[in-house]
């Protein structure tokens, strides 16, 4: 019995051993507690829980819980319960900017809080997201970045002076298109971005008829920022989303600035159909 004892000791002793040394083996993987906030909700009136972006997920720990997102609203959790006196609960939220809110339910008859609003600092002000309104620089931001993160799939180039564009990959969200664009230099030289302009326009010109062009102007465009020698740049720019005719085809263009490098890349209307969803 003393021999199995210690045997199980020793065991012990080198798995502790074993996982502290996995752990340090892993420096830059820290653990911090997510302090959840209390809330007390009733069966007779409803919680409203505001957050600064948009709800991606919710989940109960009981069915004594009701809870839904505001009808039209995309980032309000209505919370009211289904039942009274019921033993404390949680409730875990993630918005769309990655961040977890965890809460502590408990029942009281009337609660003192009905409406908790979380903000940024600097943004007092905002408050209700409506669905289907005019979203703000957050979403565009937000949304970019995912934009630049996620892989390219379309590859479409063209080279022009040691200077290549290209349109990687073109996503959709909330009615939104974001292109993602390369730029990659080839030369010593630097090359800074002056402007960038989509065109759509007719692809052949039929006798005594006029070309149609429209300029297409982003709503959201991220910093063009200088490329220096033998590196690439990423620029993402969001267009209320859109397609063309078989006729048309969509002209991307770039120049440089005090200098006179531009190039025209030519899409094709069935690329544009090609977009993928933006998820989280």
């Amino acid at each position: 019995m003393k021999r199995l004892c210690v045997t199980w000791l020793v065991s012990c002793i080198l798995f502790v051993t074993a996982f502290g040394q996995r752990v340090s083996d892993r420096p830059e993987v820290k653990a911090e507690n997510i302090e959840p906030y209390y809330l007390k909700v009733s069966l007779n009136k409803t919680s409203n829980l505001v957050f600064p972006y948009e709800i991606k997920s919710v989940d109960r720990g009981s069915g004594a819980i009701l809870a839904q997102k505001a009808k039209g609203a995309e980032n309000v959790l209505q919370v009211k319960a289904a039942s009274v006196d019921f033993p404390e609960t949680n409730l875990s939220v993630i918005t769309a900017d990655g961040r977890l809110y965890s809460f502590l339910l408990r029942y009281a008859e009337e609660p003192n809080i009905l409406n908790l609003r979380f903000y940024k600092m600097g943004d007092e002000d905002r408050n209700v997201l409506i669905k289907g309104a005019a979203h703000g620089k957050e979403f565009y931001e937000l949304s970019s970045s995912e934009v630049r993160d996620n892989r390219s799939f379309l590859r479409k180039r063209v080279t022009e002076q040691m200077i290549t564009l290209s349109l990687e990959s073109i996503y959709m969200r909330e009615n939104t298109m974001f292109f993602k664009l390369a730029v990659r230099n080839n030369s010593s030289i630097n090359y800074t971005p002056d402007f960038i302009k989509f065109i759509v326009k007719d692809r052949k010109k039929a006798k005594k008829t006029a070309i149609q062009e429209k300029v297409l102007t982003p709503v959201y465009v991220t910093d063009q920022e200088s490329i220096t020698g033998d590196s690439s740049g990423v620029i993402v720019l969001a267009f209320p989303s859109f397609t063309i005719p078989r006729n048309q085809e969509l002209l991307i263009q770039i120049g440089e600035m005090n200098g006179g490098r531009a190039l025209l890349l030519r899409i094709k209307h069935k690329v544009l159909l090609k977009a993928r969803n933006l998820n989280l």
